[in-house]
């Protein structure tokens, strides 16, 4: 027969351990970066706790880490804890890869569109703020401002159309392009006209005035432009973004589908012309401090 002293050191480790395991479930918790405002269709969410995609319906509470695709006829716009908002059209696959947000200094935003139409439009002004979306082939950088854009085969078609693009070779399935938005001269609300960096290849193609774009054909190629993309172009980009999407900013629709809480964090963009920060909560990436 044997037996087993733990010596005081062995006693404490073991110890440690055990309160670490029961740890981890809390400090590997989702971090909340916003809510779905807008579902149509046929919506699916997954991450690393959910392997299988589901459909996810208004109101559903997105993460850091989120997966979010959509099929045909469908579409979805998230509402961001710091005031900006993400659209994605049908057939699109995006991923929210960081989000930091700290009222009083900064916000960042990672996403990664592999598929698909997307539209970004910045929240309130901060001292520091970014937002970066990756596709297969270059890196989008936003500065306070709305851009659109689309990857994949509608890329090519709207770029095989455009006359500053005639043959440019496209790979159907990476093709990027991207155009940035901006408000009008009439704007109202915080939203300026901003700046977008389109980088591929090692150079980098930027946009500061409306309805400019850049275009990245297949892997390994620098972005084209900058060009103003054709009255038609834009069209189409629109058609991709769902007009049920966009217009529902615009009616009081919104509110319905917002719980109190949301529209008292992240409304501010929606509705031009209301109020500054007020302060509220502080919602951050794995790369920084703080909790939501």
């Amino acid at each position: 027969m044997s037996s087993f002293h733990a010596s005081p050191v062995k006693t404490l480790m073991f110890g440690l351990v055990i309160l670490l395991c029961a740890m981890t479930p809390a400090a590997s918790a989702p971090v909340q970066v916003g809510i779905a405002a807008t579902v149509v269709g046929d919506v699916r969410r997954s991450n690393t706790a959910i392997k299988k995609p589901i459909k996810i319906p208004r109101r559903q509470r997105l993460a850091w880490g989120d997966t979010l695709t959509t099929k045909g006829k469908s579409k979805l716009q998230i509402l961001l804890l710091d005031r900006s908002t993400l659209t994605i059209g049908s057939n699109a696959r995006l991923v929210i890869n960081r989000f930091v947000y700290d009222p009083t200094k900064e916000r960042s935003l990672g996403a990664t569109v592999s598929k698909g139409a997307f539209r970004f439009m910045s929240g309130r002004k901060t001292k520091k703020s970014s937002a970066s979306v990756q596709s297969s082939v270059g890196t989008i950088g936003i500065r306070g401002t709305a851009v659109d854009g689309v990857v994949g085969k509608e890329a090519v078609k709207i770029a095989k159309n455009e006359p500053f693009l005639d043959g440019v070779e496209s790979d159907k399935d990476t093709a990027t392009l991207v155009v940035l938005r901006g408000p009008g001269p009439n704007r109202s609300g915080d939203l300026d006209v901003g700046l977008v960096d389109v980088s591929a290849a090692g150079r980098t193609v930027r946009l500061d005035q409306p309805i400019l774009a850049a275009y990245i054909p297949e892997p390994g190629a620098e972005p084209i432009g900058p060009f103003l993309l054709s009255a038609n172009g834009l069209s189409k980009l629109q058609d991709l973004l769902a007009p049920r999407v966009t217009n529902a900013n615009k009616s009081s629709l919104l509110n319905k589908l917002l719980p109190a809480a949301a529209i008292g964090i992240g409304l501010g963009l929606l509705l031009p012309g209301s109020g500054g920060d007020d302060g509220g909560d502080r919602c951050v990436g794995p790369n920084a401090a703080g909790a939501c």
